[in-house]
């Protein structure tokens, strides 16, 4: 009778055990999602800026005399790229 009760005994605490670390591994999850989440709205956020620091590089060297002819001719050809698509979605919106 002891030897169930002994064993009974260590059966609970070692229940008891696994349940707290469930809960502790419970915890740690939703922090590291909190931490994931705001991560990836700082990733986000390094991007949009990245975006911007490209256009502002445009922009300087629109502004820039000292454009390299490669440069220039490469810029000519997006911006009748950009001119192109816009014909087209007016075009389109007359149709």
């Amino acid at each position: 009778m002891e030897d169930i009760d002994l064993v009974l005994h260590r059966l609970q605490q070692k229940l008891v055990q696994l349940v707290k670390q469930n809960q502790l591994l419970q915890k740690q999850n939703a922090t590291l999602k909190k931490e994931s989440s705001l991560l990836r709205g700082t990733l986000n956020e390094k991007e949009t800026q990245l975006q911007q620091l490209h256009q502002q590089i445009d922009v300087l060297r629109l502004s820039g005399n000292a454009l390299i002819e490669d440069e220039k001719k490469l810029l000519e050809k997006r911006i009748n790229l950009y001119l192109s698509d816009i014909e087209k979605c007016i075009a389109l919106l007359n149709a």
